[in-house]
């Protein structure tokens, strides 16, 4: 699988990264929370059943997450991005049959996709903490 991941990741150049939906909503501001409260993250991501999408010369794939940011246990922000990320390739028809393996789709979308989008997550994150006057949360490191 490491030689067809390689392969695959030859053929693919980043083009474009594109937030389709988003939602963003205070539920609530607890009063102990800029005592310094342990603040718990709760996130999920769900990805389109017919991903990737093979158009012309490139390869979508839409992905969307999900984060709820609880104090003492109550969740007081919630956010919600749809995130389409396209790719580029010479050989699309290569690459889409590749794509085909779902080991190696799920290899490519745990080790390429989610570390490649969680840098950008993280600072719409803290540009949404901003926007709702919030104390910054910051996602932690992909392990």
């Amino acid at each position: 699988m490491k030689e067809k991941f390689q392969q695959l990741i030859k053929m693919l150049q980043l083009f474009d990264v594109r937030f389709m939906d988003s939602h963003e909503s205070v539920l609530c501001l607890p009063d102990n929370l800029a005592l310094g409260k342990e603040i718990a993250i709760e996130s999920g991501q769900a990805f389109a059943k017919e991903d990737p999408v093979v158009k012309e010369d490139s390869i979508f794939f839409r992905v969307k997450y999900v984060f709820k940011f609880l104090c003492a246990k109550k969740a007081y922000f919630k956010t919600e991005y749809v995130v389409m990320i396209s790719f580029k390739s010479k050989d699309v028809q290569k690459a889409s049959e590749l794509l085909k393996d779902e080991e190696l789709k799920k290899f490519f979308v745990e080790k390429q996709l989610n570390r490649t989008l969680w840098t950008i997550l993280r600072g719409t994150l803290m540009d949404a903490f901003n926007r709702h006057s919030l104390p910054p949360v910051q996602l932690p490191w992909i392990i």
